[in-house]
């Protein structure tokens, strides 16, 4: 893309000369006096002269889209150039970027410029400022640089660049846009969870031999306990039962298998009613965030599906790698569509082993094939956690429902509730700033 100028713009200087001029030739007019017609003429005549001067003295120009910039790439204009570099392009909800805007000009006479570089407006500028106003001296240049935090997750992008040039007698300046963009991506933040209390029924073995911390046959020790009947003798650890004075201990081993865990979000255009940063799609994808690095860490396989206008799906993987896969579909979730829950389930539930723990992260609201979404897979034997950010509670805390309205809704939705519990799916209610781990934990009734 090409940077322009987008427009001349008068300064007040310019404003108060055109206004004073039109006031000098009316009165000439009114008068007739000839002196104050010619003086008006004059000043109309040098301002016209001015805007001419200044709307062709810098126009060609040429740019082009960065897509990754750094300090020593730009955007070439015919007298300034503007280079800006970012400290990172992948940042969690509530981090920092750094950037520093470079501001160079290469012609022989000096600028006054007033600078805005772009931001999104959900971002907030938590040191220095994005707006500048200065003067830059002939074949010099200079560093702006701020700060941005970012509250939100999502793909966004700095940029353009703003820049006003004002002309020598300061009578008009150019506005011109440089086409200069860094994009970066926000991650859903994540809360440290130590146990989820949610275990496959049917682990599965694993090629490779993974490791899930749980007692077991396999190649790890795990721990020593009593020897109980029908040990096999080759687990008896002789040393550590001369130490117990001849009680028998035996090892444990590490169960060489990995569970499936399959995380689905809601992420239907219902899920964004609330506040923007306070609603069920927020909370959701931090939810799923959080619970995808536990089980990783687990060594679990964990795959996610995020349904709303369409179904997206992340396939079941181990390791890092599908840490950040999982996170970038996470932080690119819309709130759209109204897709039913049932359909999910009936496309996903032949490719998953029964047994598996499906988590089910959803406001529960405008979709009555809920119900029998939960019973089908409970009548498969698949464990099932339903944990729902109530957009009740985001909507009475805005205040947009009345305590009526509110007690009504609340009244349906721990009935819905209650019909799944009774299919035998852990079910919580999850509140507003209620930690995860405790949603969790009520959840499993402990």
């Amino acid at each position: 893309m090409i940077p322009r100028w987008e427009r001349v713009a008068w300064s007040r200087k310019s404003a108060m000369f055109a206004s004073l001029s039109v006031a000098m030739y009316l009165l000439g007019l009114v008068l007739r006096n000839q002196q104050l017609v010619t003086v008006a003429v004059v000043l109309l005549s040098f301002l016209t002269w001015a805007a001419l001067r200044t709307a062709h003295g810098d126009v060609a120009s040429t740019g082009r889209r960065i897509e990754e910039a750094k300090l020593d790439e730009g955007v070439q204009l015919q007298s300034i150039v503007a280079m800006r570099k970012t400290s990172t392009s992948r940042v969690f909800e509530d981090g920092e970027i750094d950037v520093t805007l470079r501001i160079q000009n290469n012609s022989n006479t000096a600028k006054v410029l007033e600078l805005r570089d772009r931001v999104p407006e959900v971002m907030r500028i938590k040191k220095g400022a994005n707006y500048v106003l200065m003067e830059i001296g002939p074949k010099r240049e200079t560093l702006i640089s701020y700060t941005i935090e970012t509250p939100l997750r999502g793909f966004y992008s700095i940029g353009p660049v703003c820049i006003r040039v004002q002309d020598e007698l300061g009578l008009f300046h150019n506005e011109k846009e440089v086409q200069l963009y860094d994009d970066f991506l926000v991650f859903p933040k994540m809360e440290d969870i130590k146990d989820a209390m949610i275990k496959s029924r049917v682990p599965k073995i694993f090629t490779g031999a993974v490791n899930i911390r749980n007692p077991g046959e396999g190649s790890n020790f795990y721990n020593l306990r009593e020897y109980l009947p029908g040990d096999p003798m080759r687990k008896i650890n002789w040393q550590a039962t001369a130490r117990q004075d001849g009680k028998m201990m035996v090892n444990e081993f590490e169960r060489d298998a990995v569970s499936d865990v399959i995380i689905i979000v809601d992420s239907r255009a219902v899920s964004e009613t609330g506040p923007v940063s306070r609603n069920s799609l927020v909370y959701s994808t931090r939810a799923a965030a959080s619970l995808t690095q536990h089980f990783l860490s687990r060594r679990d396989s964990v795959g996610v599906v995020v349904y709303g206008d369409e179904i997206v799906s992340v396939d079941r993987d181990t390791g890092k790698k599908q840490l950040y896969v999982i996170l970038t579909k996470l932080a690119g979730a819309m709130a759209k569509g109204n897709t039913p829950l049932k359909i999910v389930t009936n496309r996903i539930m032949p490719h998953i082993h029964r047994g598996s723990p499906i988590i089910i992260l959803s406001p529960l609201e405008d979709d009555p094939t809920i119900v029998d979404a939960v019973r089908d897979l409970r009548a498969r034997s698949f464990e099932v956690t339903v944990l729902s950010p109530s957009s009740l509670e985001f909507e009475f805390d805005a205040r947009r429902i009345d305590r009526t309205g509110y007690e009504v809704l609340k009244t349906e939705r721990d009935i819905l509730m209650t019909e799944l519990r009774g299919l035998g799916a852990y079910v919580m209610d999850w509140e507003p700033d209620m930690l995860l781990f405790t949603a969790l934990a009520g959840a499993r009734g402990f």
